[in-house]
């Protein structure tokens, strides 16, 4: 039987990281932002500072490295001089001038939030996307809120040189 209060590999005990030190698991957290996606992807960015410390290995025999430690004051400054990574500014049906229960197209969507119609209507597939209606009309109210809560991914992912994994 395993012990509900062991603590996994993935959950550092924070009593053992000094103050001002973070690790890059719980910072990528508290950006939104799982730790893989900060790991590959923001960590290659110019500028992205170096790990700090180390937390002591705490596998089951004391093999393997332990978790890096990184300045969270250090993180959060490089993370504030890149605006691009900001999250897309979320729509409210207010703004647009149509209310939720309001039937419109994709593409009276896409010029009401000023995307190419392509951007919205590749979306169609995915899921969670809104059903049409027989008209071929969306609900706005539906659409909105599927725009607002959709994937921060784009397309299928690539590899490192840019061509499509298949």
């Amino acid at each position: 039987m395993t012990d509900p209060d062991a603590q996994t590999p993935e959950e550092p005990d924070d009593a053992a990281i000094p103050a001002g030190l973070t690790t890059l698991r719980a910072w990528a957290a508290r950006q939104g932002r799982t730790h893989d996606y900060v790991r590959l992807f923001w960590r290659k960015r110019e500028g992205f500072p170096g790990p700090a410390g180390e937390l002591p290995a705490r596998g089951r025999h004391g093999g393997g490295r332990g978790e890096q430690l990184f300045d969270e004051a250090a993180l959060d400054a490089w993370r504030t001089a890149q605006p691009d990574l900001d999250p897309p500014e979320r729509i409210e049906l207010s703004a647009l001038g149509i209310g939720a229960d309001d039937r419109i197209t994709l593409g009276r969507f896409a010029s009401l939030i000023g995307k190419a119609r392509k951007t919205v209507t590749q979306h169609r597939d995915r899921p969670g996307f809104p059903e049409a209606g027989s008209d071929g009309t969306y609900r706005a109210g539906d659409i909105v809120a599927y725009w607002n809560e959709r994937s921060g991914r784009r397309g299928r992912a690539r590899n490192v040189d840019g061509h499509r994994r298949e």
